[in-house]
């Protein structure tokens, strides 16, 4: 019976120690009948990553990290992973955390899937290139500053636009649309009034285009009858008068219409005189000159003023604007 025990404790003892051997193979990556390759990879830095570090590839472990050496301008890695695997073209290898509770591991992974980051090449061909992902503690810091840069430029907004400020822009946009209405019903009625006459303008012309015309006939019958060529010449003067005054009804007609053009985009152009509505509010520069001066709205009221008197007067008085002259 005493025999006995000691070969059930001596059983037990080797199946211990026969346990203990094959997890620390398999903790090592280490098994019978398989057989492992070294590869390179070089990093400016490598974080937390330690001897024994898992390494994988697409998320599959496929072997661990040997050693961890500085070199003159970097760090080397050194990994040993299975030599049945087949690394993909152009590798890399990514460092980065494998969990929160601080392990980290060796991605190796396509170049094209990660092409945004600034690997640390090696002139030897046969060291992958390597990139370090930021821990969560780099993450925090950066955070951290963002954070406090915007709280300044927040500060900064606040204090330059006070609710003074807002209301002094809401006000100075008001009276620019004001202006811009007042300018813009000025153009129109002068507008009005220029293709009023410029209609009547045409009117007379298309009398006097007529009575070119008749006159014409006429003066045929009398160069008939006399046989002189001074009667065509007098002809030919009135109708080259009658062509020069329609043309200038015409051209009194293009001019409303680019003053309508004009007024569009005066009215356009005074709505975006708003984003700077606050410089001209304080009176900077020439434009808030002339806005704070009320002379300049006297001048173009009594401008106005005069226009329609001058308007007046040549319907009144057409021949004392516009004298025609038969030789």
């Amino acid at each position: 019976m005493k025999k006995r025990t000691e070969v059930i404790v001596g059983a037990v003892v080797l199946a211990g120690i026969a346990l203990v051997m094959v997890g620390t193979m398999w903790l090592q990556g280490v098994w019978f009948g398989r057989h492992d390759m070294d590869v390179k990879a070089r990093f400016t830095e490598v974080g937390l990553l330690l001897k024994g570090n898992s390494v994988k590839l697409r998320g599959v472990p496929i072997g661990t990290v040997q050693s961890i050496d500085l070199d003159a301008a970097g760090v080397i890695v050194t990994m040993s992973i299975r030599d049945d695997v087949e690394l993909p073209e152009d590798p890399v290898v990514l460092l980065a955390p494998e969990s929160m509770f601080g392990d980290w591991q060796a991605e190796i992974a396509p170049r094209e899937a990660f092409a945004q980051f600034a690997y640390a090449e090696s002139p030897d061909p046969d060291v992958m290139p390597g990139y370090s992902l930021p821990d969560i503690s780099r993450l925090t810091a950066v955070a951290e500053r963002i954070a406090s840069n915007m709280a300044v430029l927040s500060d900064r907004v606040e204090l330059a636009f006070t609710e003074e400020t807002a209301l002094k822009v809401r006000r100075s946009v008001e009276n620019i649309l004001a202006v811009s209405e007042q300018i813009t019903s000025l153009v129109s009625q002068q507008q009005g009034a220029i293709e009023d006459v410029s209609t009547e303008l045409r009117e007379t012309m298309r009398s006097v285009g007529s009575a070119a015309s008749a006159v014409s006939d006429a003066l045929a019958q009398v160069e008939t009858a006399v046989g002189e060529d001074r009667l065509v010449r007098i002809v030919e003067n009135v109708e080259a008068t009658a062509g020069r005054t329609a043309a200038l009804a015409d051209t009194l007609l293009h001019m409303s219409r680019d003053m309508r053009q004009a007024a569009a985009g005066a009215d356009s152009t005074l709505r975006t005189v708003g984003r700077i509505a606050m410089r001209i509010d304080r009176g900077e520069g020439t434009l808030g000159r002339l806005l704070v001066d009320t002379t300049l709205f006297v001048s173009l009221r009594e401008s106005n003023l005069e226009l329609q008197a001058l308007l007046r007067d040549i319907r009144q008085n057409p021949r004392k604007y516009i004298s025609i002259r038969i030789w």
